[in-house]
């Protein structure tokens, strides 16, 4: 997808739309925009085809709202995000229109939702966050993990559990993406760790 990106801002320049010194900002935006604007046509395709477009909507909008400040796992390439992204929304919508709103959704729901305050952001290596923009980022994700959540309650008040169910999986799914990073994580302090004993031993 960056490469297409990169097509696309470059024949902006070359039409004098923009300048090159803007060619990084305008390059990152159309990348953002294009990772925003995939899942939810990937939805959308997905819902029509198993017959609910509406659970497909309302699974993959939290999904795009906090991945966008949470960041996640990314392929890297566009054809292996393509596939990557259908996939997984593809087994999420059809477990979201397969399982039952009770407090077992709601308990990995909570889960989630503390994994994604605990974790995020997670930058991406195309672009690194400063820290001034881990702290906004951080507090973003604090903000609309807890009014997605209130709304999840405000909805299973008012009966619309199919409703909830979609929008709890779909923060589950932005907390899953997180996964890798963190094991990743996990694994290279123990590495060094490990190293460290072994380094303190020998001294």
């Amino acid at each position: 997808m960056k490469r297409y990106t990169e097509t696309v801002v470059d024949w902006m320049i070359r039409q004098k739309v923009i300048n090159e010194k803007e060619k990084e900002l305008y390059g990152y935006a159309l990348y953002s925009v294009g990772l925003l604007i995939l899942p939810l046509l990937f939805a959308v395709g997905i819902g029509f085809i198993l017959g609910s477009i509406k659970s497909g909507i309302a699974l993959v909008v939290p999904f795009m709202i906090l991945r966008k400040y949470s960041g996640g796992y990314h392929a890297k390439t566009f054809s292996h995000c393509a596939i990557g992204s259908i996939l997984l929304l593809f087994l999420c919508i059809k477990f979201s229109m397969q399982i039952k709103c009770d407090w077992k959704l709601l308990f990995v729901t909570v889960i989630a939702s503390v994994s994604l305050i605990k974790f995020s952001p997670m930058d991406h290596e195309s672009r690194r966050l400063d820290e001034a923009e881990k702290y906004r980022y951080k507090k973003i994700v604090i903000g609309l993990v807890c009014t997605l959540d209130m709304l999840c309650i405000i909805l299973f008040i008012q009966g619309y559990h199919n409703l909830i169910i979609s929008m709890c999986v779909g923060i589950q799914m932005t907390a899953g993406v997180q996964l890798p990073i963190i094991i990743k994580s996990m694994t290279h302090n123990d590495q060094k760790r490990a190293l460290n004993v072994v380094w303190c031993k020998k001294n």
